[in-house]
This record gives structure tokens, C-alpha cells and sequence, in this order.
């Protein structure tokens, strides 16, 4: 290639790029680099692509440290190799390369932006804000900084400064999908589900791939439902906690659940107790269940989700039923078997749509013990171990406690 003159592949390439066919200007990338292995350019160009393609990310991260070796001193790599490690999920090391990048260019605002973004991930609001506020300083017009400031203020429950500066980014640019989808969110927040269906179909119109809004919209959806808006209230309410104070509060909330029975009325403590935790971990499915018989809604929910929905809902159902019956005609059988439907309830949530293939195999492993049990129990003869049955429970229950571990549990 001459000096200077931009390989034919690469021009390409960027077209490409620039229309969003992020997986064809990958190839006219590296078509130009089996021509010129050590052009950085194009090997940061080809890692963007990468980036933006899911099943091409850990790619891209192996494609931008080739770039890196050639060019150590370009601030940009660094950037790019940042926002790569946010979207794999690894947020310390992004903060990292953020850092490495910030120490060649202080001023670049795209580098704070990757800094916000591992400090969102890290669940540093404070920090992603200040963050995010200096990107903006750097550059005003730098769009991804400020859909970062607004989750960043929404996640501190910083309401009416968010409501002020989501109004001032649609005035802006009322075209900006992000921006509806943080709009809705922040509607959702507040309260106000109607407003933020609105915001969550704008979203949705300017980009039909968007997840954000489309799981937005979902919730949007559920939050016609009174039960579910109070589910989103506590949700609302967790988000704006640490991962620490989080575990302080499932804790507690366990001994305090376990103290309760020596309490006037304790009895009903601990039964409030275990519904709540019973409706926290299966309200996603069953609001998606809801969904179904929506003409409309239902559209909007993916293969997995219905199932999800299916699969859970069925087996609460079955499992209030075999309660009733146990009630009705003292049918010991029909409670065990109420009892084991509802726990395995618990486990099957976190199975169809976990994006965790480990907590995929625990979760599903758990479900499908604890239904070899019940499934032993139906049969005419046999006895039902008493060890077997709690045991069995015990680790549908355990699957609550798993289910806040991040690596076993990455949902939308």
C-alpha cells in the first residue's frame, strides 16, 4: 500500500462500519490487514467492529492488543480496549486500561466515558457520575456520557436533577434511542409505567434491536399489574445499594425471619417473610405469564421468556393446587407435592433466561433433582424418604441465596 493512501478494503471497511454492518466491516478489515498485518489503524477499526458483534468480543480484545503492541503511546487503543473489557464483563481491569489511557491524554472525554462505564458496572455511582460530568465537560455533545450521567443520577435517586437533564438531552436530540430508554426507566422509577411504555416504543422505533428498551418495555408492561410495581418499588430500591449493603439486607432479612416465631404473631412474620421472597424471585416469569394473554405484549417477548413464563408459572400453579387439595381432603401426598412444585419454582427462575452457563447447569441441576423427587413420590409403594424431601427443598431454596451471586445469575 502506498504511503498514505488508505488500503481499498479499509475505506470499505469504515462504510461499513459507519451504516452499522458491523460484521462485513470486519471482514473488509481484516482483508486489508492479510495486505498490511501492522496497520494499527485498521486493527482498531476491526476490534470496534468486533466489539459490537457479541460472539466476536473476546476477539476484539485480542485484536486491540495487537494494535497496543504497535502503538503503545495511542490513548485511543486503550479507550477501545476499555469499553471491550466493560462489555466482557470485567469492569477493574476496563478501569485499568481507562486509566492507562487518561495518563497519555487527560482530556480525552471518550476516556472518562469508558471510566463511567466500569464504574456503572462496578456499582460506583458517585464515581461514574463524576466521571461522566467530566466527559461532558470535555465534550458537551458527547451523547454516551450523557445517557451514562443519567443512569448514573437515576441509580442515586437523584430524580428531579435526572428528570431536568433527560428533558434537556430530548430537547437536544429527540431522535436519541438511548436517551427514551433512560427516559422510561427513569418514568418507571417514578412510578409512572403509562409514561414510560411511551418512552420504551420511541426507543424501540428508532432502534427494534434495542434490549435496553425492549426489557424496559416488558417491565413497562408488568407494571400494569399493583403486585408488580410494588416488586419494582423494592428492586428500585436494592439497585441503589451496593453489593455489600444488598447482602446485608438478605441477611437480615433471614434472621430476622428466624427470630420471628418467638414474636407475638411471628407465625405471620415468617409467612409474609417466605411470600415475599417467593414473589421477588418469581415475579419476572410470572409477569411475563401475564404478558402471554396480552395480543400486543406478548410479541415482545423472546423463545426463553416464554418458556420461563410457562415452565414457572405451571408449577406454582400445580403447587397452590396440591396446597388446596392437602386443605381440603387432608391429602398428605397433595401437600408434599405442593410443596416440592412451589420450590422448584425457585431454581427453574434463574434457568431459561440466564445468560450464566454455570449457573445455567447449577440452577437447571437443582430443578431437576428436586423434580426426581416429587416424581418418586407419585409412584404407588414407595416411600418417600423424609431426608430426601427436605433435602431437596433446602437446595431449591439455596438456589435464592445463589441467585445473588453475579457469575451464577446475568439477566438483562
Amino acid at each position: 500500500m502506498s504511503a498514505g493512501i488508505p488500503h481499498p478494503q479499509v475505506l470499505r471497511g469504515l462504510q461499513l462500519k459507519q451504516i452499522g454492518r458491523f460484521a462485513d466491516a470486519a471482514t473488509a478489515f481484516k482483508e486489508a490487514l492479510a495486505q498490511e498485518p501492522n496497520d494499527a489503524f485498521a486493527l482498531h477499526q476491526l476490534a470496534g467492529c468486533q466489539w459490537r458483534v457479541e460472539e466476536l468480543r473476546n476477539e476484539a480484545l485480542q485484536t486491540i492488543d495487537q494494535a497496543i503492541s504497535l502503538e503503545p503511546n495511542e490513548a485511543e487503543h486503550h479507550v477501545l480496549r476499555g469499553f471491550i473489557l466493560c462489555a466482557l464483563e470485567r469492569p477493574k481491569e476496563a478501569l485499568d486500561a481507562t486509566r492507562l489511557a487518561l495518563g497519555l491524554d487527560p482530556n480525552d472525554s471518550y476516556a472518562h466515558t469508558a471510566e463511567a462505564q466500569a464504574y456503572l458496572q462496578m456499582e460506583k455511582w458517585s464515581l461514574a457520575e463524576q466521571s461522566a460530568r467530566q466527559a461532558l465537560t470535555l465534550d458537551a455533545d458527547n451523547s454516551g456520557a450523557a445517557n451514562q450521567l443519567a443512569q448514573a443520577l437515576r441509580l442515586q435517586n437523584k430524580q428531579a436533577e435526572n428528570a431536568a437533564h433527560l428533558a434537556g438531552m430530548l430537547a437536544r436530540d429527540p431522535e436519541d434511542a438511548f436517551t427514551h430508554a433512560n427516559a422510561g426507566w427513569s418514568a418507571l422509577q417514578r412510578g409512572a409505567h403509562r409514561e414510560a411504555e411511551v418512552h420504551f416504543r420511541e426507543a424501540l422505533r428508532l432502534d427494534p434491536g434495542f434490549d435496553y428498551a425492549r426489557e424496559g418495555l416488558l417491565t413497562s408492561f408488568r407494571a400494569r399489574s399493583p403486585l408488580y410495581r410494588a416488586y419494582l418499588k423494592y428492586t428500585f430500591a436494592m439497585a441503589r445499594l451496593n453489593r455489600g449493603a444488598r447482602w446485608a439486607v438478605v441477611i437480615g432479612l433471614y434472621f430476622a425471619s428466624r427470630v420471628a416465631p418467638y414474636l407475638p404473631y411471628g407465625y405471620v412474620l415468617v409467612t409474609i417473610y417466605l411470600l415475599f421472597v417467593l414473589w421477588v424471585w418469581v415475579a419476572r416469569p410470572v409477569g411475563n405469564a401475564m404478558l402471554l394473554f396480552d395480543r400486543f405484549a406478548r410479541y415482545a417477548l423472546r423463545l426463553p421468556e416464554k418458556i420461563e413464563a410457562a415452565v414457572v408459572s405451571s408449577c406454582l400453579v400445580a403447587g397452590f393446587t396440591g396446597l388446596v387439595l392437602h386443605l381440603a381432603f387432608h391429602w398428605n401426598l397433595a401437600m408434599l407435592f405442593g410443596i416440592a412444585a412451589i420450590a422448584i419454582a425457585f431454581p427453574l427462575s434463574l434457568v431459561f433466561t440466564n445468560a450464566s452457563r454455570l449457573g445455567r447447569w447449577i440452577f437447571g441441576s437443582i430443578a431437576a433433582g428436586a423434580a426426581l423427587v416429587i416424581l418418586y413420590s407419585l409412584f404407588p409403594g414407595t416411600y418417600l424418604s423424609a431426608d430426601l424431601f427436605v433435602g431437596a427443598c433446602i437446595a431449591c431454596a439455596a438456589s435464592t441465596w445463589l441467585g445473588n451471586i453475579r457469575a451464577l445469575n446475568k439477566r438483562g
